[in-house]
């Protein structure tokens, strides 16, 4: 080898060196010091540009009832995520870090007044046991609302103002500005309109635990499933309501809906990346995309809290992971993709098979990423199941893989004419499922799946013992 040739081997030796550093994935598992397992897996590349790049986190946080004993239960059970991606966060892009649909949402049973009902088996008792607890401050809410005197969802939520919007509030806020991160999470109540009170019998609007010299005061009857982005500093900078409720959080839970015309992006100080909500069931609206992309929007953050089994036949009538697809797949599609045209209608229809897959056209398109973390956990008996996901469109998108059950994105087709379901894209990052199945063909998946749903369940043999994922990847707008 001549001295030239050497010199250009070693040139090469240093140039894949560097690259090899820019490019990392990363999987690792592993238990959490209360016995939870996670897995984390990534996507890192720092060669993008910074002002076109952030680095994302998506956590699939499990749930647990003894989480809601106190508050530093209830913020430790988060930490502990935070903590592990710690010394992931980038010192290049500004780093978002997005947690699950109704995160706040347990902390109806918080503290000493929920002590009685944590023991329950059964939601519905569970929760009557907390309207007697809090029968003063349902009082107060339904005089001045009366409009809510039927709506026992709605009055509960009232009554707890002050907990379950003190307890979430101090929690994401703290992570956001300890960490200097921006945080993503989500909480069912009247905010903006609340207020804090000095004047009344606090004692009737504030759980036992906490001490404090006044009360949060809700000045509305609407309650909203909403999320909120937390900066750097701590503050509430952005909110988004959601418009599609499901039949659980109407007929059960009396939540209000939000506005199409109130739909906002955020851009993150600093980048050129425009961020929006759809939370659940407003991500597998088709209108509600194009809404969002309409606006400008450049990464959509899916928030989610699947409330049953994820291995199952979904609320369409399809098997649950394909349907979807149709919200983290179908929102970054360019073209068209098959699917669901009004699930957020569908859903309340009587039937099996309850909407037909139709091809979509697409008519705008901004959204590039979707971000869809889930909760995971059994509250009561109610299971929350679902794989966390980050998909895209750019050079590390994956179409060899999928949810469990499921053909490969790049095998999946639908109809006589075989048309692939969704074209574009693919998962940057998907998380697994509780159970590795990865073996098995896709059949014998999904029979398998089924069963071993079951155990999950309370009373069951593996009641709780769900996985956490947390998942991340650097995503731009550079490519």
């Amino acid at each position: 080898m001549s001295k030239r040739e050497l010199i250009s081997f070693l040139l090469l030796l240093i140039f894949l060196s560097c690259a090899k550093k820019e490019e990392e994935s990363i999987k690792s598992e592993g238990v959490f010091q209360d016995g939870d397992r996670f897995v984390f897996m990534s996507r890192y590349d720092e060669s993008f540009a910074p002002e076109k790049s952030i680095r994302a986190f998506a956590i699939g946080h499990k749930f647990d009832i003894e989480d809601l004993e106190s508050e530093e239960k209830f913020r430790t059970s988060y930490e502990k995520f935070i903590q592990f991606i710690k010394p992931y966060f980038s010192k290049k892009y500004q780093n978002v870090v997005v947690f699950e649909e109704h995160a706040g949402l347990p902390l109806i049973f918080f503290g000493e007044r929920g002590k009685e009902a944590r023991k329950e088996k059964n939601l519905l008792v569970a929760a009557s046991s907390i309207s007697q607890k809090w029968s003063n401050a349902i009082s107060y809410y339904t005089q001045n609302f009366p409009e809510i005197s039927t709506m026992l969802g709605r009055q509960i939520f009232l009554a707890l103002t002050d907990t379950m919007w003190r307890i979430f509030f101090n929690t994401f806020s703290y992570f956001a500005k300890s960490y200097g991160v921006w945080v993503v999470s989500c909480q069912d109540s009247p905010y903006p309109y609340i207020t804090q009170e000095r004047e009344g019998k606090i004692s009737d609007f504030v759980d036992d635990l906490v001490q404090s010299e006044f009360f949060y005061k809700a000045t509305t009857s609407d309650v909203w499933n909403s999320c909120f982005i937390f900066s750097p500093e701590g503050k509430i900078v952005h909110q988004t309501k959601k418009v599609n409720l499901v039949p659980t959080e109407v007929q059960l839970l009396s939540l209000s809906s939000g506005k199409y015309e109130e739909l906002t992006v955020f851009r993150i100080p600093g980048t050129e990346i425009d961020l929006c909500i759809a939370i659940s069931l407003d991500a597998f609206v088709p209108e509600y995309i194009y809404e969002l992309d309409k606006k400008g929007c450049d990464v959509l953050l899916q928030p989610d809290a699947n409330s049953g089994a994820w291995a199952t036949t979904g609320g369409l009538g399809y098997w649950q992971p394909l349907e979807w697809l149709g919200s983290t797949m179908g929102s970054i599609q360019q073209n068209y993709y098959i699917g669901c045209t009004n699930p957020h209608q569908a859903l309340f229809l009587p039937g099996e098979k309850k909407c037909e897959f139709q091809k979509i056209q697409i008519r705008q398109k901004s959204i590039k990423y979707n971000i869809n973390p889930m909760m995971v956990g059994n509250l009561f008996d109610i299971s929350f199941d679902g794989q966390t996901a980050i998909t895209g469109r750019d050079k590390r998108t994956r179409r060899d893989i999928n949810y469990i059950g499921l053909l490969p994105l790049d095998k999946l087709t639908y109809g006589e004419k075989g048309e692939i379901m969704f074209p574009d894209g693919g998962f940057i990052v998907l998380g697994p499922w509780t159970f590795d199945l990865s073996r098995y063909g896709v059949d014998e998946q999904k029979k398998m799946a089924e069963e071993l749903q079951k155990t999950l369940q309370s009373g069951e043999e593996n009641e709780g013992k769900y996985i956490s994922s947390i998942i991340s990847a650097d995503i731009t707008l550079g490519e």
